[in-house]
């Protein structure tokens, strides 16, 4: 719907990471070799040089300057890499969502048949012994991992979302090849495919094996307040308490936020319940909400009902932060360009300390607000 129909619409509504052993044996001496190998293959079967070492140019995409100043304090230190993980989204899997509260940012969206699935990115390795569960790439969070240059975590993905990968910025790790047994692993108390984790210990062992010692910061374009500007910036006289996001048919894949006036924060929820991290036990908690307006959904010949959505270009974003509600752009100039916030004179919108939630919302969805 048109930006201004959707500020006039302003009720929202409740439907409810080996030790050798020497002199053991000849064969184990063979199995470490063979180890060796599989994943020298991986490398070779399934990346690029641009999986290891950060990216192979685009035709028509700008030349990216690693060596710049970030834009913000986020991403400081040389192992702050962005580390981008996929997240199941499903009933099944929200259950055991862990490692989420650690996300610098999140990001949500739709797959197929009305589901949503979850991209989280950290400031390098988190510190969590479960992160996850770990789910399947598609070509749109591709994109917005490659405006990162992420550290792009996933477990397989559709052919669109696999074949875009090594023509992007990302540096790929995909659990379906032989690298999976060394980053990955499954709990066997939990049905599959809802079961696949890593830890913070496997991820900075990611880091550290992908040599990725160099911030991307031509890509850090984001600009936070710093916590004492934060503190200056009021809150709303007429706060918005409420924001709802309806993505698909019933409620199960709808999500909302609650504002907190003592907090100054947004309580998540999702499905019309409390959206939980199980590593803390703590309701998600968002200072920072972004309603990312795309056209609507397309779909791909190749079936299964999977859609493409245009992450390119520009749009219409809401921003809301403290019980306000900003106005403006978001602005993506090519697949391996990083999303930017801007508003109405062009100018970057700053965003609070603390998480970032990202709903990328196609067409004519309803979004509301009181």
């Amino acid at each position: 719907m048109p930006l201004s129909l959707l500020l006039m619409k302003n009720k929202i509504f409740y439907p409810k990471r080996k030790k050798t052993r020497t002199g053991k044996s000849a064969g184990l001496g063979f199995f470490v070799v063979a180890i060796a190998l599989v994943w020298f293959a991986s490398w070779k079967l399934f990346g690029t040089a641009g999986d290891i070492g950060g990216g192979v140019a685009i035709p028509g995409e700008p030349v990216v300057d690693e060596s710049a100043t970030p834009a913000f304090t986020a991403f400081q230190e040389p192992d702050d890499y962005p580390v981008v993980l996929m997240f199941d989204n499903s009933p099944e899997a929200r259950p055991y969502h862990s490692g989420l509260s650690e996300a610098v940012a999140v990001y949500e969206t739709l797959v197929e048949g009305g589901a949503t699935r979850l991209m989280a990115v950290f400031a390098g390795a988190p510190q969590g012994e479960r992160i996850g569960p770990i789910r399947s790439a598609r070509p749109y969070f591709v994109e917005i991992a490659a405006g990162w240059s992420g550290f792009y975590w996933h477990a397989g993905g559709s052919p669109e979302g696999l074949s875009l990968i090594p023509k992007t910025d990302v540096t790929n790790l995909n659990e379906i090849s032989g690298l999976g047994v060394r980053y990955f692993w499954r709990d066997t108390d939990i049905e599959r495919p809802h079961n696949l984790f890593t830890s913070g210990n496997l991820v900075a062992l990611g880091i550290r094996d992908f040599e990725l010692e160099n911030l991307p910061n031509k890509k850090l374009l984001w600009q936070w307040y710093s916590e004492k500007d934060a503190r200056k910036i009021p809150a709303g006289d007429d706060p918005i308490q409420n924001m709802y996001v309806d993505f698909s048919e019933g409620v199960l894949f709808d999500a909302s936020y609650e504002y907190d006036t003592s907090s100054e924060l947004y309580q998540r929820v999702m499905g019309g319940e409390a959206h939980k991290d199980l590593a803390t036990g703590e309701q998600l908690l968002a200072a920072n909400v972004i309603i990312q307006k795309v056209p609507a959904e397309g779909y791909y010949p190749s079936g299964y009902g999977r859609i493409i959505l245009e992450m390119q270009g520009e749009g219409d974003v809401l921003v809301f932060q403290k019980g306000t509600v900003a106005v403006g752009k978001w602005k993506k100039e090519g697949a391996n360009s990083q999303t930017e916030w801007l508003d109405n004179d062009g100018d970057p919108i700053k965003l609070l300390p603390g998480q970032t939630w990202v709903e990328v919302v196609p067409g004519d969805r309803d979004v509301t607000f009181e």
